[in-house]
């Protein structure tokens, strides 16, 4: 792994712990490369195949175009979130201060762990990730398609 804090300078970190981080930063690294590759592997055909049914259903081209932006930014989305991820750890682990705590951009990234940490903790919902891209995919229905709910079909 690049750029990884010098792990033996900071204090109380212990052998285990450092191979556990080292461990950690591959796993982190390793995922983000899959990920791209298979982003580089199959995003073209998954981008042409979505735009030709697209068509075939009638959809205008700013739809189209638009549906195949988001594809894109979807999946450069997975791998920023990654390096972002292993950034605010570095940075973490780097501090002359607190090596330990929690980083403060996952905080701010992730507001879920605020709560976690400051003892506000919402009420579990074994369902949130199913909610959450329900409600993603109505939010982007009801932008890009609003002529398919008022029975019009575009042509």
């Amino acid at each position: 792994m690049t750029n990884l804090p010098d792990l033996k300078t900071i204090p109380g970190m212990n052998k285990e712990l450092r191979e556990q981080l080292v461990t950690t930063f591959n796993a982190l690294s390793n995922w983000r490369d899959e990920v791209e590759t298979a982003n580089e592997r199959c995003l073209s055909k998954v981008l042409d195949q979505t735009s030709s049914a697209a068509r075939a259903l009638g959809w205008p081209d700013q739809a189209i175009r638009s549906t195949r932006e988001y594809l894109e930014n979807a999946s450069k989305a997975q791998t920023e979130m990654i390096d972002q991820i292993i950034e605010g750890w570095k940075r973490q682990l780097s501090s002359t201060t607190e090596p330990f705590a929690l980083p403060r951009s996952f905080t701010q990234q992730i507001p879920a762990l605020a709560s976690v940490f400051s003892g506000t903790r919402s009420e579990f919902n074994p369902l949130a990730p199913w909610t959450f891209w329900w409600q993603a995919a109505e939010m982007w229905q009801r932008t890009w398609m609003p002529d398919i709910s008022s029975g019009k079909r575009p042509h």
